[in-house]
């Protein structure tokens, strides 16, 4: 990462587009507003699957502002998608394990709550749904864990390994992510 690189800063004012041409990553979740907004809005711009279903303690909602997708939802009754495009609004459930995969690059805001709360990244299997491994946290920036979450589970091919199929999980793909830089940069 060189020093010249622009981010999407927190600001009064927010001209979403403008700030969307500075994400570096998929999923970035870059924070928008001053500290303290609630809810809180992340900007991401997305244009690869998302590594896993993320699974938050509070109700969240996904505002796309320009692409096309699905959002994945994993439930006790099976799996559950819903089609997006610029101007949808999809609520995404506490504890309801979700993934977003575009069709085409998506600029989406994140509404969140202001202070972290507990999260998942889980990790489901290809061939017969199960839950293959997850990974809680509470963090105040969790890109990082976001990161270590997939580089634990690529690493690991027990942790990658149905227990109700057998099926062992490819490791995850994590190039168009750029987690560990934004982290550093939120760290800061």
């Amino acid at each position: 990462m060189t020093a010249a690189r622009e981010y999407p800063m927190r600001k009064k004012t927010i001209n979403i587009f403008k700030e969307g041409k500075k994400t570096w990553g998929s999923y970035d979740d870059f924070p928008l507003a001053a500290v303290g907004v609630d809810p809180a809005p992340h900007l991401s711009r997305n244009s690869v699957a998302q590594p896993f279903h993320l699974v938050t303690a509070m109700d969240e909602l996904l505002v796309t502002m320009a692409g096309t997708g699905t959002v994945e939802f994993r439930t006790p009754s099976g799996v559950t998608t819903l089609e997006f495009e610029p101007g949808t609004v999809t609520y995404l459930p506490a504890r309801t394990p979700s993934r977003v995969l575009p069709a085409t690059e998506a600029l989406q805001v994140r509404l969140k709550a202001p202070t972290p709360n507990q999260e998942a990244a889980a990790f489901f299997c290809t061939s017969c749904d199960a839950l293959v491994h997850s990974i809680e946290f509470v963090a105040d920036v969790p890109q990082q864990k976001y990161w270590d979450a997939v580089v634990a589970f690529n690493g690991s091919v027990e942790q990658r390994t149905c227990t109700r199929c057998g099926t062992v999980a490819d490791p995850v793909d994590l190039s168009g992510v750029a987690w560990n830089d934004v982290a550093d940069v939120l760290k800061a």
